[in-house]
């Protein structure tokens, strides 16, 4: 097997590199304060800033990521990087592929995927790869161009034959759930079953007949893309541009990170009540001590140049929907039954669009519960 272990292994001086650049940061003068409104909430992000500054501990992170099992060696000719979570005994185990996304990382997945490996709620558990996608984290940055959502999938497909794993469910998030749906639809035969808790909306119906969820729905993600999406223009046209600030400012990059945590999750007025900031710090380092910034940025760029191909005709496999009451991007049912074999639609009660991030348990029990069902031979 070309996989080989893999150890994460930042030194001290890494970490005093980002002090003395978060001691030198210019911070704008936010002269109208108006919270969230105009872009990252400046006293949330000066607060979060101190605490990553003087009280947040990258080598306890580090060897708590450490204690993991990580492999990586290359797949199609460049290094890809993931995390392995195996069980005890010969019973078969149901193998899964969970998929992060942007801003997120393999991180969002370290207090479900236990779970899920153990077997929740007292069930049977399952074999779980967690892979860093190209150009995120530990995985090596694509050298050519074309590394949409398609070639993504077929990676990641390599990876699971990699590892041995002929059939094996899917479940994602965020651009996890675009390449889910991609690799379901290029590889059925291998794919057992999908979940994803974040759709593509696609089209209306060809005869223009809709419900009225549905015309609330395409009248809100209007408003949603006109004012909370500018992030995706910017990445999807010029992500070079904006990567030599974020590369250079940790707070910049912070806070063009710390935004899509507080506008996509569920959550009342204290972030920190859903989300762990040692977590959330955790999860920018993927970022920042990997210097992959515009690497991962890129996803969006190559989006918008592939054409979208990848993504026609209808997903077959059996197919789960959890649709989180926070998330952004939460569709009706009818548009997902266009495109997938639905074979479930579940409405768990808190979550939003970092659903094993923001509630790893009740993430970890609705997956399960799915695979269990859908994802045996």
């Amino acid at each position: 097997m070309a996989l080989r272990p893999f150890r994460i292994e930042f030194t001290e001086r890494a970490i005093a590199d980002l002090h003395r650049r978060i001691d030198a940061t210019r911070f704008p003068e936010v002269s109208i304060d108006e919270g969230w409104q105009a872009g990252t909430n400046d006293g949330v992000l000066r607060e979060l800033v101190r605490y990553w500054r003087q009280d947040y501990d990258w080598s306890a992170q580090q060897e708590r990521l450490n204690q993991l099992t990580h492999v990586r060696g290359p797949i199609d000719g460049e290094e890809l990087h993931a995390l392995l979570y195996t069980g005890p005994g010969s019973e078969p185990r149901i193998p899964l592929l969970l998929i992060h996304g942007w801003p997120g990382s393999f991180v969002e997945f370290l207090e479900a995927a236990p779970l899920l490996a153990a077997g929740v709620d007292g069930g049977p558990g399952f074999d779980l790869v967690v892979p860093s996608l190209p150009g995120f984290g530990f995985s090596e940055a694509p050298r050519a161009v074309g590394m949409h959502p398609g070639a993504i999938a077929e990676r990641l497909h390599g990876l699971m034959q990699e590892l041995g794993y002929e059939r094996y469910g899917v479940q994602g998030g965020d651009w996890g759930a675009i390449i889910g749906t991609a690799l379901a639809g290029a590889h059925p035969e291998a794919v057992q079953a999908l979940h994803v808790n974040f759709a593509l909306g696609g089209p209306p119906p060809a005869d223009g007949e809709m419900s009225a969820e549905e015309r609330a729905y395409r009248v809100e993600q209007e408003r949603f893309q006109a004012t909370e999406t500018g992030y995706s223009r910017i990445q999807g046209t010029r992500p070079q541009t904006l990567a030599y600030a974020q590369q250079d400012s940790p707070v910049g990059l912070l806070a063009w990170i710390l935004e899509k945590f507080w506008v996509w999750s569920d959550h009342g007025d204290d972030l920190w009540e859903t989300l762990d900031r040692d977590a959330v710090l955790t999860n920018v380092m993927m970022y920042w001590l990997t210097g992959t910034v515009l690497s991962a940025a890129r996803i969006y760029y190559e989006m918008s140049r592939s054409g979208g191909a990848f993504l026609a005709g209808r997903v077959e496999v059996p197919t789960g929907y959890a649709r989180y009451p926070g998330e952004p991007w939460a569709a009706p049912t009818e548009v997902l039954e266009r495109r997938y074999n639905l074979a479930r639609v579940s409405e768990p009660a808190r979550g939003g669009h970092f659903a094993a991030f923001e509630q790893p348990q009740i993430y970890a029990a609705d997956a399960a519960s799915f695979f269990r069902e859908h994802g045996a031979d």
